[in-house]
């Protein structure tokens, strides 16, 4: 489903005034499913983590370090194109999937006080929430189902994906799917940065 940038800035403002779609969506039919991420209400960091504001701000500033384009091979065989570029004064970073020349899914990453959030609208047509945990190692983002919206309607979800930044060039994502036909299913990509602007 092909989404504007411009949409995607509104509904990641929108989730910024309180994670959740206004009450005239929800009256639409428009379901949330909140889970507990083992963090309280999800909105602090996990008790006893070791500097949880140096690493959600050192997740940040790998994720920035993404900008640019890169390819990976689905399972299919078909190219999937990721692109990433900042925003508001780089405030935000602007995640997109590309497939045949067409964008499937968007996820905009912004912090949260001391933490990182990632807001996914997805091709799966519901918007998962994810939440980094803490990590001594900010070159692995490892993102953690916080929230999501449509599951109702469309159960299957990316429900959790770790992401390793593993040199300049290298990159791997693994992605667990829940909520469909077969299941629990887990995707790994391999990535090569292709360019330096999307």
């Amino acid at each position: 489903m092909r989404t504007s940038t411009l949409a995607i800035t509104m509904m990641a403002c929108l989730a910024l005034s309180g994670g959740e779609l206004p009450a005239a969506h929800a009256a639409d039919g428009q379901a949330a499913m909140q889970m507990d991420t083992g963090a309280g209400n999800g909105t602090t960091a996990a008790a006893g983590s070791k500097s949880p504001t140096a690493g959600g701000e050192a997740m940040f500033a790998t994720i920035h370090k993404l900008a640019g384009r890169w390819v990976a091979q689905l399972p299919n065989g078909k190219p999937i194109v990721d692109t990433f570029q900042p925003f508001a004064s780089g405030t935000y970073m602007l995640h997109e999937e590309w497939v045949d020349g067409k964008q499937i899914t968007a996820s905009v990453f912004y912090m949260v006080g001391s933490q990182l959030w990632v807001d996914h609208f997805c091709d799966y047509l519901n918007q998962p929430r994810y939440t980094a945990k803490p990590s001594a190692d900010p070159s692995i983002i490892d993102l953690k189902f916080r929230s999501a919206t449509d599951l109702d309607a469309h159960p299957r979800h990316f429900h959790s994906t770790v992401w390793h930044l593993i040199d300049a060039t290298h990159m791997t994502q693994d992605w667990e799917v829940l909520g469909g036909p077969k299941g629990r299913v887990m995707v790994h990509l391999n990535f090569v940065r292709t360019g330096t602007s999307p």
